[in-house]
């Protein structure tokens, strides 16, 4: 149904901007190698850049909001003024990502409007490619940035709370992109603004690949519980100061890290991580006076996210109460595991066969934009293919295309479907 030699060659091309220098491009007929394009930086302007030009070229309307995210639409449709059927991803990366997070889907849901649009079947209801801004929690630990912000769950004192490591807040970042952030609310979309969402992505994990299996259907996207702690111990020097008198914050910390493991382990779909820990001044001959942890608790299952939650914060209590040291918890992110459309996914998986693709449901451990389209959109589907080895948010990253065009053919005749 799609066009797969325009797919493989346009996603090949918007791969390489911010494509890591000296890495090939291509390897056995696939990308390989790896990708910085951070929200917001010019990495990412440029690739914004191309995909304008390729709307306007096919002859579909572009238009960007106030805080960056892009809308794509053909609506030379029966009915212009219906909800539209809609899809999208993001563009930006991770540090010393891989090419196929994101843009894939961003590219297949592309290609899936040109090639009902070049079908010249007449449909009712529009077609909109959404991609999202700063849906990358890398630079201002917060994901899916863009899809918050239509969904109404951000407002202007978080746009200016949130920092990257060069105290850049998101707020001027955005600004500095030529947005206007002060207008957010503009962005902020109605209940029921689209009849769908659908989004083709990467399954971040194993699970296809160990069955042999080319498209995964998603019924539901675990949640985020962020936090930044701060401990505060003192410096002192390492070779005067007696064991028995020292406030070693790093020690502290390091406690912290082991129970966090402990404790998400109760959890039958728990995962907890702490991604960083930054002890200062950071010299072999000092005491850590100071450490920052910054800890990320995930699960599909609501109660059970918000119980492990709450045993994690009683616990950095306890342990910095029990070595006499200060802290400071600041909670980033609290998002909830969201249940998808079961309609959206019978079809997706009806249409995976009728293709004679044999598809599995499978949840969703990553969050995507998809969890803030619910509500948005009348009913919302996610459409997985396997990545090699289960790897992602590396330069490892990797994928068949095969399945990537699988996937599209599949998201094409489910747009198509819903737009009749």
């Amino acid at each position: 149904m799609i066009n797969e030699k325009r797919f493989k060659a346009e996603f090949e091309e918007i791969s390489k901007f911010g494509a890591i220098k000296g890495d090939r491009y291509l390897e056995n007929g696939v990308l390989s190698g790896g990708l910085t394009r951070l929200a917001f930086s010019d990495e990412e302007k440029e690739a914004r850049k191309y995909l304008e030009s390729l709307a306007l070229e096919a002859g579909l309307k572009y238009k960007t909001d106030e805080v960056g995210n892009i809308f794509i639409r053909y609506d030379d449709v029966k009915e212009p003024d219906l909800p539209a059927v809609s899809a999208g991803s993001h563009i930006d990366s991770v540090p010393n990502g891989g090419f196929y997070d994101g843009a894939l889907g961003v590219m297949a849901g592309l290609e899936a409007i040109k090639s009902i649009k070049d079908s010249c079947k007449k449909i009712k209801r529009p077609l909109e490619l959404i991609v999202f801004a700063c849906e990358e929690s890398s630079r201002f630990k917060m994901a899916t940035v863009g899809s918050k912000l239509i969904a109404g769950k951000l407002n202007l004192d978080q746009l200016n709370f949130l920092k990257d490591k060069n105290s850049i807040s998101l707020f001027d970042a955005m600004r500095n992109f030529g947005l206007s952030p002060n207008k957010y609310y503009n962005a902020v979309l109605e209940p029921s603004t689209y009849k769908s969402y659908l989004e083709l992505h990467i399954e971040q994990g194993p699970v296809l690949e160990n069955h042999n299996i080319s498209v995964g259907i998603v019924t539901g996207i675990a949640a985020p519980i962020r936090y930044e702690l701060k401990i505060y111990g003192r410096a002192d020097h390492s070779g005067a100061t007696p064991m028995n008198m020292r406030s070693d914050a790093l020690l502290c910390a390091a406690k912290i890290i082991c129970e966090v493991n402990k404790i998400a382990l109760k959890g039958k779909t728990t995962v907890a991580t702490v991604g960083y820990a930054n002890a200062k001044p950071g010299v072999l001959n000092v005491i850590p006076g100071e450490c920052v942890l910054g800890i990320d608790i995930r699960d599909i299952d609501k109660e059970m996210l918000y119980k492990i939650d709450g045993e994690i914060t009683k616990m950095i209590d306890q342990i910095c109460k029990n070595d006499k040291i200060d802290y400071e918890l600041t909670n980033l992110v609290k998002d909830t595991p969201v249940v998808l459309s079961k309609t959206l996914a019978n079809i997706l998986e009806k249409n995976a066969n009728e293709f004679g693709i044999k598809a599995i449901k499978l949840p969703s451990g990553a969050g995507h934009d998809a969890m803030n389209m619910v509500g948005v959109a009348d009913e919302v589907g996610m459409i997985f293919i396997p990545c090699k080895d289960g790897v992602s948010h590396n330069m490892n990253e990797n994928v068949n295309f095969k399945d990537a065009i699988l996937g599209a053919n599949v998201l094409a005749k489910t747009m198509l479907e819903l737009a009749m």
